[in-house]
Order: structure tokens, then sequence, then C-alpha cells
């Protein structure tokens, strides 16, 4: 049982209760279908991750599948929200086919792909302070304050926070203790986490009440 329980953290908790709140709140109409693929895609992972953690098994081709498909559904959203076009979807393709080459030729299958999170994130992060500077541009104010830009902007800290760590790649760097018992890879770790869930569910409870008010 101590085994079991030391497989599971708040993170997991957290995903746990985005998942079952999605599954009875989310609507799944429009892109909403993406941000439950999404959820679903990080719940799976953590189930499966804590089931080999459990075993013993290494984990590292699972976490980075999951990074790829997370990643990829993340790029895909943005661009049917902002720039459904052949053109948009390029920073998506690009994406994809480094993810590729990275997990098969460069960092390879039996260790987590770091420069798979870190190519991701930065695209996303790209796509959103571009987005973000032409909607600012055009004076369409509403943007900022709609349900979608909320959403989009939900993952960013969680991007750049793991890019932070997964960057620099100093295991002394990511143990070091910031107060107490809490190490830096923690205190970011459940930062960004709590951050990232915390604004999906926010994003849910919203749609959830235009919905009603339709």
């Amino acid at each position: 049982m101590s085994n079991i329980l030391a497989t599971i953290n708040s993170i997991k908790l957290l995903v746990l209760a985005t998942f079952i709140y999605a599954y009875f709140n989310l609507k799944l109409k429009k892109h909403n279908i993406l941000l439950f693929l999404i959820i679903t895609v990080s719940f799976c992972t953590e189930v499966l991750t804590s089931i080999l953690l459990y075993g013993g098994i290494s984990f590292s081709f699972l976490t980075t599948l999951s990074i790829i498909i997370h990643h990829a559904l993340w790029l895909y959203l943005i661009t049917v929200i902002c720039s459904n076009t052949a053109k948009g979807y390029v920073p998506l393709f690009f994406f994809l086919v480094f993810a590729f080459v990275n997990l098969f030729f460069i960092e390879g299958v039996q260790t987590f792909n770091a420069r798979t999170f870190i190519c991701g994130a930065l695209l996303y992060v790209l796509l959103f302070l571009y987005w973000s500077y032409y909607h600012l541009r055009k004076e369409n104010f509403p943007f900022f304050t709609s349900n979608n830009y909320l959403l989009l902007a939900s993952p960013i800290l969680f991007f750049l926070g793991f890019s932070f760590i997964f960057g620099f790649k100093n295991k002394m760097l990511n143990t070091t203790i910031i107060f107490g018992d809490i190490k830096l890879y923690s205190l970011i770790s459940y930062f960004v986490n709590i951050t990232y869930y915390s604004l999906v569910n926010i994003y849910i409870y919203r749609n959830k009440k235009e919905q009603y008010a339709e």
C-alpha cells in the first residue's frame, strides 16, 4: 500500500479532478473536443506512469510520446481558434517532424526527449504572443477578455516553467533546496501545474455558463 501511495501526489489528483470536471461539464463541440483530448492525454499519462513507477519500469518513452501528443494538440487548438488556414498549420507540421526526428535519431526512445518539449513549448508561446500582438494591433480588445483567450493562455506558464527546467539539464540545479525540503523542480512543477489546470477549470466553468446563457 505504501508503494501505491508513493506514486500518488497532489498533481495527479489535480489532473484527475480536472478530467472528471471536464467529463461532466465540458460540452464536446468545436475546440472543446481538442481540450478534452488534451486533458485525457494528461490523465492517461498520469495513470500509466503511476503504474509503471509502481512496477519499477522506465516511463521515458511514454512521457515523450505524451508530450508529442499534448503539444501537437495545443498547437492545433491555437491554430483552429486563431488561424484556420493551410499556412497556419506550418508550426504544427514543423513540430511533428522535429519530434519524430528527435525521437528516433537524436535523443532516442530510451530517454525523455526534453528538446521536443522545449521546441513545442516555444512554438506555442511564440504563436500566442504573435496572435496577442495581432489582435492588439487591430484593437480587438474583446479578444483578450474572451473565454477562448483564457484557454489559450492557460498552458503558457506550464510551457515556460518546464522549458526552464529541461533547458538547463542540470540535476544539481533542479534538486536545489529553495526552503524547507522543497526543491526547485518541485516548486516550479507545483506552481505551473496548479496554474495550468486552474485556468483550464475556470475556462470549463465559464464555458458552461455561456452554454446556459444561450
